[in-house]
């Protein structure tokens, strides 16, 4: 939303309700709607409270920066389920092909070891859960994956319900990374697990050649995404 289409808080009331097939969220008794004009129906009870928390703390301006977990429920309602999903799937899918784990640095020894400290144990539970063998190189020439992997990881990804999708897709879209994306989706990894793991180049320079504000600036923003990616996971899943 730009400057040029802000939109003022136009409502007093935001809660959540029961409807048909699910819960909603009501601004002064009528239900939000997708930016594709869907109401915003969601299957969690839990995550219709947080969703209607975020527009309720809304002032002046409606910041949809300030409510994000109302953006990955619109992503899950417009696009997951919606007509963009098979191009979703086949960028997810490219993003597999060139994984970040599947490119270990040369030099020096000690990041070399912390890409196999983080790296391998993902590479190998990948193979172990799912079947897919991804082949990890020294330096960043481009290295194609076995057909195999590719063809395994596609039938993955398009085989996932709406709201897995969605966690998949937001994390891989903030890291770059399906695997680690995928790991955190499955709760191997935590939301700083999956931060370190995927943010471990440029963790490694800070440490090693001393603060950059606007470096660090952006760490912090990926790792406060990841945390609620996985706060939506939660929430999506949750039975009470």
């Amino acid at each position: 939303m730009t400057n040029q289409t802000r939109l003022k808080k136009f409502y007093k009331i935001a809660e959540a309700g029961t409807a048909p097939g699910g819960y909603v969220i009501r601004l002064d008794g009528k239900p939000v709607k997708t930016p594709l004009k869907k109401t915003l129906l969601l299957e969690s009870k839990a995550l219709a409270d947080a969703v209607a928390e975020e527009w309720s703390r809304q002032e002046g301006d409606i910041k949809p920066a300030a409510m994000p977990l109302t953006q990955l429920a619109n992503t899950m309602t417009d696009k997951a389920k919606g007509d963009d999903r098979a191009e979703m799937n086949r960028q997810l899918v490219e993003y597999g092909g060139s994984d970040l784990v599947c490119y270990f640095a040369t030099h020096p020894a000690d990041l070399v070891k912390l890409h196999q400290a983080h790296w391998t144990p993902l590479t190998a539970w990948m193979k172990e859960k799912y079947g897919i063998a991804f082949e990890t190189v020294s330096g960043i020439r481009y290295h194609n994956q076995p057909q195999d992997s590719v063809d395994k990881l596609k039938n993955l990804v398009e085989g996932l319900g709406a709201v897995d999708f969605t966690v998949l897709q937001a994390a891989a879209a903030t890291i770059g990374s399906v695997v680690i994306a995928l790991a955190l989706l499955e709760r191997k990894l935590s939301p700083d697990a999956a931060y370190q793991a995927a943010c471990v180049d440029e963790i490694y320079q800070l440490t090693t050649w001393g603060q950059d504000a606007e470096a660090q600036k952006r760490l912090d923003i990926i790792q406060s995404e990841l945390k609620v990616i996985a706060r939506f996971r939660d929430l999506v899943k949750a039975t009470s």
